[in-house]
């Protein structure tokens, strides 16, 4: 009898535990974090958590208030989230597109990729200075909420669409918003055909946002173009029919093809 095969998966728990606890920073509200709360969020020891980072603080990764004994993200991460921005293709192939975008339409224009079920906005272009955005550059956001929720999942293949809805989180409509599969999928069905999914004031009371996905080489959606502002439903379709051309412009750039 043959023996059987030993289950192998690679990988290190060390640094998958080091990744989360560095997520885990990035995602608080509060610029720290006490290693009690943070050992919690995480799921492990404190002994764990304690000397995970105390060996991201050798690094000047991660950095530890002498008074309050809390922890934060280090300035070594400066450097590092400079050179992994300079190097995403997004960016040279959406080139100044965005700006102008943003500048004719007096609106905010955010360009992000998509990875682990976030969406992270690597560029934000704003055309209308006396309105700010909440939403920052570098800021990451669930993979599903609002128009670009809509706009990437509608062309996801059904295994990554069933990840998607098995973890639970779906912020379609906000947080903590109720929705309905039907509602949804209507939806879904018309940013296929359109080209583009709206948000008109469905995540923020008076916030209009328009999404188109953006595909790769392989004709997978790899991130989605946001045109955000105060404009009103009347203009979401002029304004969702142009940031789907600049999405498709940006695809094209990147590899994608008909």
């Amino acid at each position: 009898m043959a023996a059987a095969k030993s289950k192998y998966t690679p990988g290190s728990p060390a640094v998958d535990q080091a990744a989360q606890v560095l997520k885990c920073l990035v995602q608080q509200d509060k610029s720290d974090v006490s290693l009690t709360r943070l050992c919690n969020l995480v799921g492990i020891h404190k002994s764990k958590g304690y000397a995970i980072l105390h060996s991201l603080m050798t690094h000047g990764i991660v950095i530890k208030n002498p008074v309050s004994k809390a922890y934060s993200l280090g300035p070594a991460l400066i450097p590092m989230a400079s050179k992994a921005k300079k190097n995403l293709p997004i960016l040279h192939a959406a080139g100044d597109l965005p700006r102008i975008l943003a500048e004719e339409t007096r609106s905010s224009v955010l360009i992000g990729t998509i990875a682990n079920h976030h969406f992270y906005v690597v560029a934000k272009h704003d055309g209308n200075t006396a309105i700010a955005l909440t939403v920052r550059e570098n800021q990451s956001l669930h993979i599903t909420h609002g128009a670009h929720g809509k706009a990437i999942f509608a062309h996801l293949p059904p295994d990554e669409k069933q990840s998607i809805i098995s973890a639970g989180r779906l912020e379609f409509y906000g947080s903590h918003m109720p929705w309905d599969m039907k509602m949804l999928e209507a939806q879904l069905a018309e940013c296929r055909k359109k080209g583009y999914a709206a948000d008109i004031g469905e995540v923020t009371r008076g916030i209009t946002a328009v999404s188109a996905p953006v595909f790769d080489h392989n004709n997978r959606v790899c991130a989605a173009v946001v045109l955000v502002g105060t404009f009103g439903e009347d203009l979401a379709d002029i304004y969702g029919r142009k940031t789907a051309a600049l999405a498709r412009q940006i695809s094209q750039q990147c590899g994608a093809h008909e």
